[in-house]
């Protein structure tokens, strides 16, 4: 349920050391478009290694699928905690060219890994988690970058550039790594793999990027998240939201797990780069858009249980349904598209947790963003154990029953809540 990281217009304004709100510009120092190019880098490693490529060629070199579901754990890790150096994004030297040594660092990770993949495999996964310590670091370049170039009025535009590049990049790119890995000798194919993220991250060097405004050091960064962590997590309104954000129901665990039992079901590694890969990537995207049908009126915790519920079915239906082609594409696309609707639910209950505390909106969207990332990393560890004790069928009967978890938990919060309305109407 990778997201790109982009400002809205509505967020608030981000504030300088001296706490001075930085002000948006008055018009465009870029085209929007040209963000589908300079946010592809991350959206093709994040796509590679965390939505499924790498799980698929994993379990064909030889990991159990229970190894492999303990190295998308590890490779969910990163993503958890990326607030905690994306100031360096800020410091030192512009943006552009953070972006740029972040995405050659993440290129060679992702050649060197590749590489590795068929000699020594745990190895090659380390690699590949380190690699996504620079891809988290493009993510906040380029989100300083959207701040710093794209006046207010024109951020929705980019905002939607850049998710068609995430979403969709997202899925064709690491498909036609696939595509090559399963067709090409390994040094031609890892060295495609570094050129298909650099090529596009070469764009980035074009931006003419505004001088720096003062930024706050590495320090003043972590004392501020340690505020805004207790800002977030001790307000009663929001303590609930970030619980659900902390639970399985829409971790979205079984996209990275799905390819690495593909042969399980008798699917050819063809199929799987056009359903879990362009495919899936498309129907993640509509998805997503069916997210606006979500009343407006409907509080967004409830929503998000409800989204999360969605996912059982399928994951039941892979779980207990015979092995064969048929019930893998079937369940398949049938969850790519839920988890692409509960991934648009889990934006918006973000943005209301978000809304609701201190001023440092962009800070606060991180954190929950990244606590959002949390059960993608600890379900992948799960649903490995599941499979340990149950074989295969154990990712989906895992992701499946864990769907559920939300809705006990709202019924509890509804519960308490008409139990406190009496004593609040007596004050």
């Amino acid at each position: 349920m990778a997201a790109a990281d982009v400002p809205d217009e509505a967020s608030p304004k981000p504030e300088s050391a001296a706490g001075i709100p930085e002000q948006p510009p008055t018009r465009n120092q870029a085209a929007p478009h040209l963000f589908l190019w300079v946010v592809l880098p991350y959206a093709i490693y994040m796509g590679f290694t965390t939505n499924g490529g790498a799980s698929f060629l994993l379990r064909q070199v030889g990991m159990s699928a229970e190894q492999v579901a303990n190295s998308v754990a590890l490779l969910g890790i990163p993503s958890t905690l990326y607030f905690l150096w994306s100031p360096l994004a800020d410091l030192w030297m512009p943006r552009r060219y953070w972006h740029f040594a972040a995405t050659l660092g993440s290129a060679a990770s992702l050649a060197i890994g590749s590489v590795l993949l068929y000699r020594h495999a745990h190895a090659a996964v380390w690699c590949y988690f380190f690699g996504l310590a620079f891809a988290m670091l493009i993510s906040s370049a380029y989100g300083g970058l959207i701040s710093a170039m794209i006046e207010s009025g024109s951020r929705t535009r980019t905002a939607a550039w850049a998710q068609a590049s995430n979403l969709g990049g997202g899925a064709i790119g690491p498909g036609l790594l696939l595509y090559l890995a399963l067709h090409w000798p390994v040094m031609a194919w890892a060295s495609a793999a570094a050129l298909l993220m650099v090529l596009p991250g070469l764009s980035v060097l074009g931006l003419k990027e505004p001088p720096h405004r003062e930024s706050p050091t590495l320090l003043q960064h972590w004392k501020a998240v340690g505020r805004e962590l207790k800002l977030t997590c001790l307000t009663p309104k929001n303590a609930f939201g970030l619980i659900l954000l902390l639970a399985p129901p829409g971790a979205g665990a079984l996209i990275a797990l799905l390819p690495a039992i593909a042969s399980d079901y008798g699917v050819s590694g063809a199929s799987v780069v056009w359903i879990n890969g362009i495919g899936g990537g498309l129907l993640m995207a509509l998805g997503c858009l069916a997210g606006v049908l979500v009343p407006a009126t409907l509080d967004r915790r409830i929503a998000y249980a409800l989204a999360g519920a969605l996912n059982a079915a399928p994951a039941f239906f892979l779980a207990f349904a015979a092995p064969t082609p048929t019930v893998y594409m079937v369940g398949t696309v049938t969850y790519l598209f839920t988890i692409g609707f509960t991934s648009a639910v889990c934006m918006g209950l973000v943005l209301d947790v978000v809304g609701a505390v201190g001023q440092g909106g962009s800070m606060r969207y991180s954190i929950l963003m990244a606590c959002s990332y949390v059960p993608i990393a600890y379900m992948s560890w799960l649903e490995g154990r599941a499979a340990h004790y149950w074989g295969f069928r154990g990712f989906a009967m895992a992701e499946a029953i864990s769907s559920l978890a939300d809705l006990p938990l709202i019924l509890l919060w509804l519960w308490w809540r008409r139990r406190l309305k009496p004593r609040e109407s007596a004050r």
